[in-house]
């Protein structure tokens, strides 16, 4: 019993420098892992307003907080899309109103991740657009 415990210990001396080297491998590992996990990647901007207007390439527009990301996907927080309704009388225009995304069937979050492949262009909002002032009052 006591060589095996002689051979154990000798292996390990042996083999401290990669046993350590493994160990910090393994923790920087799981902090790179725990990091981007927490991390949303994105990329800060200065001097923005606090609404953008995203236009995609397929027609549509989507109005809140966007964020540009490292990678693929850009993100909008607090989403909001224009939504026509028709009314009974044919002959009347439909009205739009402004939707908040997330009382949809599937539920989803107010956080959106959309290919920057799919975006045209983005453009911010002043202060005085009825837009941002009805973001600004449906967020409090």
């Amino acid at each position: 019993m006591m060589g095996r415990y002689r051979r154990v210990v000798g292996w390990i001396r042996a083999h401290r420098i990669l046993l350590r080297d493994s160990a910090l491998a393994i923790a920087v590992f799981l902090a790179a892992f725990f990091f981007t996990q927490w991390w949303d990647f994105t990329i800060p901007s200065l001097g923005r307003a606090p609404y953008q207007a995203v236009f995609l390439a397929n027609g549509q527009t989507y109005f809140g907080r966007y964020y540009d990301r490292i990678g693929a996907y850009a993100k909008i927080e607090d989403v909001y899309y224009l939504q026509q309704v028709s009314g009974n009388d044919a002959s009347q225009a439909p009205d739009t109103r402004l939707v908040r995304r997330g009382g949809e069937l599937h539920a989803p979050t107010h956080r959106m991740l959309i290919p920057k492949t799919a975006i045209q262009f983005v453009e911010d909002l002043t202060d005085a657009s009825p837009i941002a002032q009805f973001m600004t009052q449906d967020h409090r």
